[in-house]
């Protein structure tokens, strides 16, 4: 049997990135999933990548900032596929600007997505694990959960609340047999990456934006970026039956940054 045959899989922010990764690599374990992102034309283009699976796929168009929509986003995914197992909460955006000059909206839209987000649909996905007294939860924060970044206050204020809010949810769910834990990316390559290295590069007055991803990896020890599929592993690892004894940790994938 496939490791997650017979599982019920939700996933935000699965239409791209650290997202798709992780629904590509639940799909080859034979998983049923619920793919969500506020991207539907990315998440239909991602399901009809993936082809055919051992366990169906259900794609939903999903702000995760609107509770209600969250509300009815979870209730649909959990008739859909009978019922919610495992939650990866992976919806995440970022701005890039120095602390005193980022905008009112800007802190508003890096922190309502990052840490909201992974409240609500954390919140109502919650009470269907406690009735069931088993589940996982997976939230993915970031090295700038950890450690302050230059030019990301916002972005590393919402991750921090994202390690935050997984430290406090485990400690809840604990006595019901439910795991809670994050990880932490370093330097990823990805097309949210990809807009990063532009945004820094004009904020430094560096022509070259290639020139700034050089500087990641001269910031990683192991001398390089990682790509998506080194968070997936992970995320699987934390949702399996092997890290039953893990809850509230929040584990870097960074390279040794």
């Amino acid at each position: 049997m496939l490791r997650f045959e017979n599982k019920r899989v939700m996933i935000t922010g699965a239409a791209s990135g650290i997202g798709k990764a992780i629904t590509h690599s639940f799909a080859k374990e034979g998983a049923t999933m619920a793919l969500a992102d506020i991207n539907l034309a990315g998440i239909q283009i991602a399901i009809k990548e993936l082809g055919k699976t051992k366990g169906q796929i259900f794609g939903y168009e999903l702000d995760v900032t609107k509770e209600a929509q969250v509300a009815q986003i979870v209730e649909r995914a959990i008739v859909d596929m009978g019922g919610i197992d495992i939650l990866v909460n992976d919806a995440g955006v970022s701005t890039m600007q120095y602390s005193w000059k980022i905008t009112e909206e800007e802190w508003d839209y890096v922190m309502d997505v990052n840490a909201k987000g992974t409240w609500l649909v954390s919140k109502h996905v919650i009470p269907h694990l406690i009735e069931k007294k088993q589940g996982k939860i997976v939230n993915v924060a970031s090295m700038g959960g950890l450690i302050g970044a230059p030019l990301l206050a916002h972005y590393c204020a919402s991750k921090f609340a994202v390690v935050g809010i997984t430290e406090s949810i485990a400690k809840e769910l604990a006595p019901y047999g439910i795991n809670v834990n994050a990880v932490c990316p370093g330097y990823v390559v990805t097309p949210m990456q990809d807009r990063e290295v532009v945004w820094e590069a004009q904020l430094r007055g560096i022509t070259d934006p290639e020139t700034v991803r050089r500087e990641y990896v001269k910031l990683t020890p192991m001398g390089k970026l990682a790509v998506p599929e080194d968070i997936a592993g992970l995320v699987l690892f934390l949702a399996s039956e092997d890290a039953s004894f893990i809850t509230g940790t929040s584990v870097r994938v960074s390279g040794g940054q």
